[in-house]
């Protein structure tokens, strides 16, 4: 790359860094007068098919037409023209004199709180144009903030948005179930390794930056004494740093009231109890400037808006719902005991419910309070195995274990690990032992989604299935398989031949999710604005039966005003409502077994349980369709009852 001429006039000088999304280049062009300086910044497509290339070009467009804009600004890089050159795509940026702010806050030394609260007025006020444009930087940590020789001035660099070009781009086509992670470790709070960031994301980011600036300590530094401190609650806090350089003899012992606030919530582990935007920590920062006074979390820092209130903002009724969500619903003590459980040595637990139950979503929250604990997390959904893989024992451990690195963002070193003689589970088993679990000494906490799909493959899956419990086994005395924590999840009972001492549905922790109850549905509405009375929870629950996805499915349509109660009620078990394309994909996949059309039919024509075969009834309890109630089963909802005797009568 050195010496090349990129689109004619851009002269590479010097490689500047670079990783897994791209290369950055310091660069001259040739074509303006003195050649002057930029920065170039090569983006590389994690996949390289025609369909991706096409939908990464069409991201890169348009998150450069958002650098252009930001670029308005006088402490943002200004783009100075973005191009593709075979294959690649190319940014090209003003380049900043100065020095970055990693190399201003080296480990050990401390700024005054004047220091900090000037250095944090700073960046905010240019990030609060930056959240005004409605864009989430992503990835604000010391390194892409560069100090100005000329002025001082910090400038804002390096977003996180354009890296996302590629990860987006390939997971368009398949290539991955979740979002890509995009930020530093350290900077990065846990609903952004989640792939979900907010605006408070970014503030969290500026936090770390404040308390390292602070306190002279790091968020990732090794050493526990040279680390960012929490306090009993598993917080960051000033308090907390305070107490450890009073205990060692240091010399700051105590942080102004108001300023230890502000940090303290701009870094708060739950998004919501943060500032909500840079405009909202700048307000409260210059608040205690002018006023010299303490900033508290019980006083509001911002005037509270009058006047009506913002519209409810309402997420879409399907797939997995974010961390951040205000529409998960807790079913106790379901949660409390699966973070419990993954925070043991050799954690296994096994989720199980019919499909749209809520398992990818309480799964994504038991990973989520591992991360927390600084748990290394990897989540993968079998959905994702081509056929090819499928083929053999061989090639889908590879995808595997291949699979999982990737996730890691560790190098794939299967060339190293799948040689000899040894038989594919002996070097799949190794290439975890050795490398993936011997990496670090964090723990790793793996999410299996989906695991259905391997049901349907019993020569694979009896082999599968016998490693993973394996694995568990090996765990209750190895040190090394200890760091393993398993989540599986699963909607089918498990009908392949398993030997018991084999199979990993027999041991760990069982988690079967129930439908919700009344309270919950009624907890659930008022979440959706809905002032309802125990009559209309009644009516839902009764044609609903608690499902979460058919629930939440009423609470939306109605909450967004598409249909009243009464007309959904009307509606809801014909293919003219909202729930056609779940209704139809139940009686399609029925229609395929004719003893369980015959089943469905008997149960749906009585007025009460009915006892018919156990295979056809865990089959449809699997399936969501009926309720035990002891030996006997019934529909699992009204909507069931009549949609199916309606459709299935001859």
């Amino acid at each position: 790359m050195m010496e090349t001429l990129l689109a004619g006039h851009y002269q590479i000088i010097k490689h500047l860094g670079g990783g897994g999304f791209g290369q950055t280049f310091l660069a001259r062009d040739t074509h303006l007068p003195g050649n002057p300086w930029c920065v170039v910044k090569q983006l590389k497509p994690l996949v390289n098919d025609p369909q991706t290339l096409a939908t990464a070009k069409r991201l890169f467009d348009r998150e450069a037409e958002t650098l252009y804009r930001l670029g308005t600004h006088n402490q943002i890089p200004r783009l100075l023209a973005h191009f593709e050159q075979e294959g690649e795509f190319y940014l090209v940026q003003e380049f900043i004199e100065g020095q970055p702010l990693n190399e201003e806050l080296v480990p050990g030394k401390q700024l005054s709180e004047a220091e900090v609260i000037a250095l944090l007025q700073d960046i905010l006020q240019v990030l609060a144009f930056v959240h005004q444009q409605n864009v989430i930087h992503r990835d604000i940590k010391p390194a892409n903030l560069i100090r100005r020789k000329s002025d001082g001035k910090i400038f804002l660099i390096d977003f996180g948005a354009v890296k996302a070009v590629s990860s987006q781009a390939a997971a368009t086509y398949g290539q991955t179930t979740i979002t890509v992670s995009i930020g530093s470790p350290g900077y990065m709070p846990s609903e952004q390794q989640s792939g979900q960031p907010h605006f408070s994301s970014d503030i969290y980011a500026v936090g770390m930056v404040g308390l390292q600036a602070l306190t002279g300590l790091t968020p990732l530094n090794k050493d526990v004494n040279q680390k960012l401190p929490k306090d009993a609650f598993g917080e960051f806090s000033c308090a907390a740093f305070c107490d450890r350089v009073s205990h060692a003899g240091g010399d700051r012992t105590s942080v102004s009231p108001g300023l230890a606030a502000i940090l303290d919530k701009m870094v708060r582990y739950d998004y919501r109890q943060r500032y909500r935007n840079a405009t909202a920590a700048l307000q409260s920062l210059e608040q205690l400037v002018a006023l010299g006074e303490s900033v508290t979390y019980e006083t509001p820092t911002i005037p509270m808006p009058t006047g009506t209130a913002p519209p409810l903002t309402l997420d879409q009724p399907e797939g997995r719902v974010g961390l951040e969500s205000a529409f998960y619903v807790e079913r106790p003590p379901i949660e409390s005991d699966c973070y419990e459980a993954i925070l043991k040595p050799g954690a296994l637990i096994r989720v199980k419910a019919p499909r749209q139950m809520g398992k990818s979503s309480l799964m994504s929250r038991i990973l989520d309070r591992a991360q927390a604990q600084g748990y290394r997390t990897a989540c993968l959904n079998f959905q994702l195995a081509d056929a090819e893989f499928l083929t053999s024992l061989d090639k889908f451990l590879q995808w595997f274990c291949a699979s999982i690195a990737w996730q890691l963002e560790l190098e794939d070193k299967l060339a190293d690990y799948w040689t000899g003689i040894l038989g594919s589970k002996n070097k799949c088993t190794n290439y975890f032992q050795r490398y993936l679990l011997s990496e670090t000494t964090s723990p790793l906490a793996l999410g299996l989604d989906e695991v259905d799909q391997i049901f349907q493959h019993p020569e694979i899956a009896a082999d599968f299935f016998g490693l993973l419990r394996a694995w568990h086994e090996q765990g209750k005395n190895q040190a090394i398989w200890q760091r393993l924590r398993l989540v599986i999840v699963h909607s089918k009972e498990v009908y392949i031949p398993l030997n018991i001492n084999q199979s990993p549905f027999n041991v760990g922790v069982p988690i079967e999710l129930p439908e919700l109850n009344q309270v919950q549905v009624r907890d659930l509405a008022r979440r959706h604005e809905l002032d309802w009375s125990e009559t209309e929870v009644e009516q839902v629950m009764e044609m609903m039966g608690g499902h979460p996805y058919l629930v939440r499915v009423a609470l939306y349509q109605i909450a967004r005003g598409k249909m009243s109660l009464e007309q959904l009620l009307r509606v809801a078990p014909t293919e003219e409502g909202p729930y056609y394309d779940h209704l139809r994909r139940h009686l399609l996949n029925l229609e395929e077994n004719a003893e369980l059309v015959a089943a469905v039919k008997q149960v749906v024509a009585a007025d009460r349980p009915v006892q018919i075969k156990a295979a056809e009834a865990f089959k449809l309890r699997s399936m969501g369709l009926v309720k035990l109630q002891g030996n006997a089963v019934s529909p699992l909802c009204e909507m069931y009852r009549q949609y199916f005797r309606d459709r299935l009568s001859p």
